[in-house]
């Protein structure tokens, strides 16, 4: 944040969206727990991203950009080296003639400006663009690689035929395995995919990355680099490279143009030799709010009203890889105030939190969920989550830290929210105990959101519109349906991110009996409904009339669940 903080109060004060009351609370918070100021105030729902960039780009009376929706030609790029604009916080994004568009941090860095008119030659017009979309933009610089992206290889690949493997630690610090596998990892970042699977197989290596929680074959490289390979991961993640026979996990930081990015290793032996997954988790990456998240309405006032709660659980199900735990951050950093003691025991600790004690499962050295939650509670902590509830130990000890006054948050694998009813009583805890503690269950799923440029209305086939409409006893056939064209922004897939689609089970008197009955799930999900519940497959719908996702992409997710 550039301006000093008194003269952003006048310009978010003045603007009429936030009371000074409003303005000081979240920003004295904000300061004391080390977080971005403009970051908080968005985070708290108070003011969205475009208004504050519109009303800073005022006051430097300049125009405002948002970067994230425009793809920058790489000549535009060309013009002004990365080096250079990471250095200067700007980065140009439109050439006219011999006008140059330029986006800046800091629109009075005058000697940024004059390096980029003498470096271009060209007259220079300057836009405002906020921080967080200037660090995205960062990474079309990356997107060169896509281009050298085969040819790297194909050259590096070509060279590994003269490494020996007789020595892993040698073959693995030769320049051509580095290069193989930092190209691998830098062309993931620039496509945003958030694993890298390396798969050895009989006759080849496949490289595939998941993008929007799909996964997509990437390249593959001929038997005889694979040893090598993963011997260079081991080294970069401190693991055993004499080791082939038991699975091994760890960690790294990448560092790519400035942003770093960590790398959650975990290696296993497959039948034709080592198999490597690497999950990218982006440090730089602010925890999203839960309005970014996709919660609206009933479901995210029903949240809110439990996180206000001052002691019981809330529960987030779903199946792997479906946003549990980034709900759970994004809560978390809605209680995160100097105030309170947070602890978390976590399988593995995926963003590290400012004034959060976090503990990780080590179950070489005996510690689980269990242990690890019971040592918690002896840390005076006010707020509790745990990584996933697995056991009945670790149930019980949930449930008796919620009735003693703690709040308690985890997450379940379970399909629906009522179904994590009767998982909890199959590990063992008592349905009284249980009613007494929930305060609210979630389950979710992750969908892909249509690309903004290239979205488009269709109409589905009309039986599918009639068959919904029956089973959700609602009319869609005078819905609006949208789906993605495919375009050069989202590589012809017509999808761009994910959001969150979700149902919401708040526990009320009438559930509390049904739980302390030990009733079934579908009972408990009929009363639900009854209350006002929407399901999982009317948010998606409801998302896909807002022309955020498609109605291909809510049904693949919520019927394959």
């Amino acid at each position: 944040m550039n301006l000093p903080l008194e003269t952003l109060k006048k310009i978010i004060v003045g603007s009429g969206f936030v009371t000074e009351q409003s303005f000081d609370d979240v920003v004295k918070s904000a300061l004391e727990i080390g977080k971005d100021p403009i970051d908080t105030l968005v985070f708290h729902g108070l003011i969205n991203e475009d208004t504050v960039g519109r009303l800073i780009a005022d006051y430097y009376k300049v125009n405002y950009i948002v970067l994230k929706r425009i793809k920058i030609d790489k000549e535009v790029l060309d013009l002004i080296p990365e080096k250079m604009v990471r250095l200067y916080r700007m980065i140009p994004f439109e050439k006219e003639e011999s006008k140059l568009k330029l986006a800046m941090e800091n629109p009075e860095d005058f000697e940024a400006l004059e390096f980029a008119k003498r470096v271009t030659g060209l007259s220079i017009e300057v836009y405002y663009a906020r921080k967080e979309d200037m660090d995205r933009a960062y990474g079309q610089y990356q997107k060169g690689i896509e281009e050298d992206f085969e040819k790297i290889i194909k050259e590096n690949v070509q060279k590994t035929g003269e490494i020996s493997t007789d020595d892993l630690v040698k073959a693995a610090e030769k320049l051509p395995i580095v290069k193989i596998l930092e190209s691998i990892i830098s062309y993931a970042i620039s496509e945003k995919a958030s694993d890298i699977h390396i798969e050895t197989q009989a006759e080849e290596v496949i490289v595939r990355y998941r993008i929007d929680g799909v996964l997509r074959d990437v390249i593959k490289l001929p038997r005889g680099v694979e040893a090598a390979l993963v011997a260079r991961v081991k080294i970069l993640s401190n693991l055993k490279i004499d080791e082939h026979r038991v699975p091994q996990d760890g960690r790294h930081k990448f560092n790519a143009g400035g942003n770093e990015v960590s790398l959650r290793i975990s290696i296993i032996p497959g039948f034709y030799g080592e198999n490597v997954v690497m999950r990218l988790l982006a440090e730089s990456s602010r925890p999203l709010s839960l309005e970014e998240l996709g919660l609206t309405g009933r479901n995210l006032d029903l949240i809110k009203e439990s996180i206000d709660r001052p002691h019981g659980m809330i529960l987030v199900t779903g199946p792997t890889g479906s946003g549990k735990t980034t709900t759970l951050y994004s809560v978390l950093n809605i209680l995160n105030t100097v105030d309170v003691k947070i602890c978390t025991i976590e399988d593995p600790v995926e963003y590290g939190m400012n004034r959060v004690t976090q503990i990780q499962v080590n179950t070489k050295t005996g510690l689980d969920f269990a242990s690890g939650l019971r040592a918690l509670l002896r840390h005076d902590p006010d707020i509790i989550m745990v990584g996933e509830i697995r056991d009945q130990e670790t149930a019980e000890i949930a449930i008796h830290a919620a009735l003693t006054g703690h709040r308690v948050l985890s997450t379940l694998h379970t399909n629906t929210a009522a179904g994590a009813i009767p998982r909890f009583i199959d590990m063992g805890a008592e349905g009284f105990l249980l009613a007494s503690t929930l305060n609210v269950i979630v389950a979710q799923r992750l969908v892909r959101k249509l690309c903004s440029n290239c979205v488009m209305k269709y109409n589905p086939p009309s039986d599918l519109v009639k068959k919904l409409s029956k089973e959700l006893n609602i009319d869609l056939t005078a819905q609006k349906f949208y789906k993605g064209k495919g375009c050069s922004l989202c590589g012809g897939k017509g999808y761009v991110g994910r959001i969150g689609i979700y149902e919401v089970l708040p526990v009320t008197e009438k559930v509390r009996t049904l739980i302390a009955k030990k009733s079934t799930s579908d009972e408990i999900q009929k009363e639900a409904v009854r209350e006002g519940m929407i399901t999982m497959l009317q948010d998606g719908i409801d998302k896909v009339a807002s022309g955020l996702t498609s109605l291909e992409e809510v049904l693949r997710v919520v019927r394959e669940s």
